[in-house]
């Protein structure tokens, strides 16, 4: 499931446009102004930057540039009431991917973030490298390499990615449903769903992590101060 954060510091409108992209099958994250969306920046990982551009403590093309230092292949769309060529210039300045005006109909809006995300998953794996300070370990989605404490692991595909999935979403409760979604994108989630457990098994005694927790009832959690 693609992860969008949104920032937007109309309630009202924040609340409505979130219930729509969930129901197009988004897991969006809504922060109500830039600070609380620099926090969730700083501690998980988004596939996009949703903003509006007038925000109460700095202009969404501001938190735009600050977002991509922290995180350079996020995507992001900046959303205004109030365009101006002066701003929409600022946005191409700061490389924004797309600059919106909230009153294009939700059909062409959400037509231009499956655009944005598509080509976002052409590149996700390309230079990212992950690392667990607590377990020790480094995992680079280029190289498809895993180490701790610099010796080097050979993991199974799925190992690979439920660790990868792990360390992006670091002290977030992931339930079953979405850990099959994900790594098991394109097979059948019910032929998958009794497997989690003995890979994730297998992973934690491969590498001896300590750090997977499990949530009885709900999934499993990567748990790192």
């Amino acid at each position: 499931m693609q992860r969008i954060l949104y920032v937007e510091d109309d309630y009202d409108y924040a609340l409505y446009l979130k219930g729509k992209l969930e129901i197009e099958g988004y897991n969006v994250t809504l922060a109500q102004n830039s600070i609380t969306g620099l926090e969730s920046l700083a501690t998980n990982q988004y596939d996009l930057l949703l903003t509006d551009l007038h925000l109460n403590s700095i202009s969404g093309i501001r938190l735009v540039e600050t977002a991509k230092k922290i995180h350079p292949q996020i995507k992001t769309i900046i959303l205004t009431a109030k365009p101006s060529e002066d701003t929409e210039l600022e946005s191409l300045h700061f490389n924004v991917d797309y600059y919106l005006e909230k009153s294009k109909s939700l059909k062409v809006m959400f037509k231009y973030i499956r655009t944005v995300l598509s080509s976002a998953s052409a590149f996700v794996n390309h230079t990212q490298v992950l690392h667990s300070d607590v377990e020790s370990i480094v995992l680079d989605t280029k190289n498809r390499t895993v180490k701790k404490n610099n010796d080097d692991y050979a993991l199974t595909p799925i190992e690979f990615s439920l660790l990868q999935l792990f360390l992006e979403r670091k002290n977030e409760l992931l339930d079953r449903e979405e850990i099959v979604e994900i790594v098991w994108a394109n097979e059948s989630p019910e032929d998958n769903m009794r497997k989690i457990d003995v890979h994730i098994k297998n992973l934690r005694a491969k590498m001896n992590i300590f750090s997977i927790i499990t949530i009885r009832g709900s999934g499993y959690k990567w748990n790192e101060a």
